[in-house]
């Protein structure tokens, strides 16, 4: 058997380019289940909706909150209605990753690989949920993003909540190379009332926001290309 790490960079990117160009997100926490229709061909429907429609047995799914299938030549994330909202957002999050990172469904749980390709979907998850960049901008504006914090603003679950806080903790922003940043600032800008609603700015903040929306206006002109993208 063959194995790899998690490319952590890939999937960070990959999630940051879906905040810069998606047309569902205006605010925390949105409808994931549009999200990924807008971004990816694929169907998104209920346990209970499977086994009416589609004919598909409930217990084939497992204990699972999401699953991520081809059916009928098309590809179907099933969710199971009955689970907690933030538990199948997060799911559905997941099974989304793994299928814009491409991953291999069909790999057994005893392959390494397998552990790496849910380590990258839950990072990808997480990313879409409680973006990294709104939650530095959170701290820079002099607010405590603990675990409560979290929740409250993303609408998460406490454990979704505990391993963000945790995964920040570990990672020193000064780290990331300049692609890694490359759509910081446009993220930022793009999610200002909501950053504003949930963290609004002291006076002197406001001062300074000045000379950041100047930048912001240079920013979303060098960015206006990832508009096209689907043009291309």
């Amino acid at each position: 058997m063959t194995s790899r790490k998690p490319d952590f960079k890939r999937v960070y990117m990959l999630a940051n380019e879906i905040l810069v160009v998606t047309r569902t997100i205006d605010t925390f926490p949105y409808s994931v289940k549009q999200l990924a229709m807008e971004q990816a061909d694929v169907q998104v429907c209920s346990f209970k909706k499977a086994q009416e429609k589609y004919k598909i047995p409930i217990k084939d799914f497992g204990s699972e909150s999401a699953h991520l299938e081809e059916y009928m030549g098309a590809h179907i994330i099933f969710f199971n209605e009955q689970e907690e909202k933030y538990r199948v957002r997060f799911s559905i999050g997941h099974e989304l990753g793994h299928m814009l990172l491409e991953h291999d469904m069909n790999l057994k749980k005893e392959n390494p690989l397998y552990g790496v390709q849910e380590v990258e979907a839950n990072c990808f998850s997480a990313q879409l949920l409680m973006p990294e960049q709104l939650l530095r901008e959170c701290n820079n504006r002099g607010y405590k993003t603990d675990v409560d914090y979290i929740i409250k603003s993303f609408g998460v679950s406490e454990d979704a909540a505990q391993r963000r806080k945790n995964t920040l903790a570990k990672n020193n922003y000064e780290w990331r190379n300049r692609s890694e940043k490359m759509f910081d600032d446009i993220i930022i800008e793009r999610n200002l009332a909501f950053l504003d609603k949930i963290a609004p700015r002291r006076r002197v903040e406001r001062f300074n926001s000045f000379f950041y929306d100047e930048e912001m206006d240079m920013q979303k002109e060098r960015y206006s290309w990832l508009d096209t993208r689907r043009r291309w």
